[in-house]
């Protein structure tokens, strides 16, 4: 913006201002003139009905209840599956491999005096981290005791 058009748009603003403060003196004005009017004439005009300031009571009102559209239940459809053979139930149990949690347990569970995470470790060939993480897993299920710092037991025993 130039210089010019600053001065313009300032000049502008200060004229809003000016209106805006003969405004507001109006308002003031007229306000205070209907308040010694109404003062001036007392009681002698009825009219002018005066507002209560006490406080509108609120109705009790009950919640209103949402309705509630009865849907028709369609009957389930039930669908007659074939029964397994015994090639396909073995079949289904070899191709299962043990969870971790399994694998980890089985070795600790072997153990007599319990494992430590070496052995563990050599046993199942899994990280340091996914042994830390089973165990956790296993005391918190109850599966697996503490012996002593770093010495697992099978809970059963």
């Amino acid at each position: 913006m130039t210089g010019e058009t600053i001065k313009a748009m300032a000049a502008a603003m200060a004229n809003i201002g000016k209106e805006l403060e003969a405004l507001s003196q109006c308002i003031i004005n007229s306000t205070q003139e209907l308040i010694e009017d109404k003062s001036v004439q007392g009681d002698e005009d009825k009219s002018v009905q005066e507002v209560d300031p006490k406080p509108v009571q609120e109705v009790d009102r009950k919640p209103v209840k949402p309705i509630k559209k009865k849907i028709e239940k369609k009957p389930a459809t039930t669908k007659k599956r074939k029964a397994k053979s015994d090639k396909q139930k073995k079949l289904v149990k070899k191709t299962k491999e043990p969870t971790v949690l399994d694998r980890v347990y089985k070795v600790i569970s072997r153990s007599r005096k319990g494992a430590t995470v070496e052995k563990i470790k050599e046993a199942t060939q899994l990280d340091k981290k996914q042994i830390s993480n089973s165990l956790y897993k296993l005391t918190k299920k109850g599966m697996v005791k503490t012996v002593s710092r770093g010495i697992y037991v099978a809970a059963d025993e």
